[in-house]
């Protein structure tokens, strides 16, 4: 193979989140403040480009972050929480699902008061939300090399949702998953220099009156300081992105976005 060629290919074998630069947009509101302090946390632990830029606090300030990601040719847009109140999260949380749905890249959420809080020198826990779809495989690679850049332990979060496992796969509604297997087999799959644990959320969490986006959150809540998801296929999102999108709603730590990879 031509070295030209050789070059080229192992480019296109290289995550693009391995290569581009971490880009983050501020409109200097307290949301912007989080994201510009996450971004700067993820860049101490790569040796990536940091781009951090003003965006203006327009009508949809959201396009200018995707246009900056597409711009900068990022490998990670890093965007505020939309948590705010029942009023403002409509109108100010659609910024960050906008992007979620438009940006060309993974995107991480800050959750908010990222910027005041008391924080750990480094990223020590890596959470990944995990049902055995491809889309959570996809999840949990990304949350391996996020681990193997940080030197973080990772933590595989099961929980089965027979309803959403059932039309995510576009067939017929199947019986619930075995979850502690489907975890087993995630386990075995972590490359041996990562250290890794997991749990399966207890079976009655849904009448607990919770979401399986809330159930996952509160398995968060203990130490885990980034969590990874997958997202739909595009067409499916508007039906089955909301596991997702509710995540980065309820999350108490940062949530990474995967883009949906075509063919996956």
């Amino acid at each position: 193979m031509p070295a030209t060629e050789k070059k080229a290919a192992t480019k296109a074998a290289t995550p693009h989140y391995e290569t581009g630069p971490i880009v983050v947009g501020s409109d200097g509101s307290a949301g912007g403040d989080d994201a510009v302090a996450l971004a700067h946390d993820l860049a101490g632990t790569s040796s990536r480009r940091l781009v951090a830029e003003k965006v203006p606090g327009v009508v949809a300030p959201s396009l200018g972050l995707v246009g900056l990601a597409e711009r900068e040719d990022a490998g990670t847009l890093v965007v505020g929480s939309p948590h705010r109140g029942p009023v403002g999260r409509a109108l100010l949380g659609s910024v960050a699902h906008h992007v979620l749905h438009h940006s060309p890249c993974e995107v991480v959420v800050a959750p908010r008061g990222y910027a005041g809080r008391e924080r750990r020198p480094r990223i020590a826990k890596v959470g990944v939300a995990f049902d055995g779809t491809a889309e959570s495989r996809t999840a949990l690679h990304r949350a391996e090399a996020l681990c193997r850049d940080t030197g973080a332990s990772l933590h595989l979060i099961v929980a089965e949702d027979p309803v959403v496992a059932g039309i995510e796969g576009g067939e017929e509604l199947n019986p619930p998953a075995d979850a502690p297997a489907v975890l087993k087999a995630a386990l075995v799959s972590v490359a041996p220099s990562i250290q890794a644990d997991g749990e399966c959320l207890s079976p009655d969490w849904h009448n607990a009156h919770k979401s399986v986006a809330e159930a996952i959150a509160e398995a968060c809540e203990r130490d885990v300081d980034v969590l990874v998801a997958g997202t739909r296929k595009p067409l499916d999102r508007l039906l089955m992105g909301s596991i997702t999108g509710h995540l980065i709603d309820v999350a108490p730590c940062a949530v990474l976005v995967v883009p949906h990879e075509e063919g996956a």
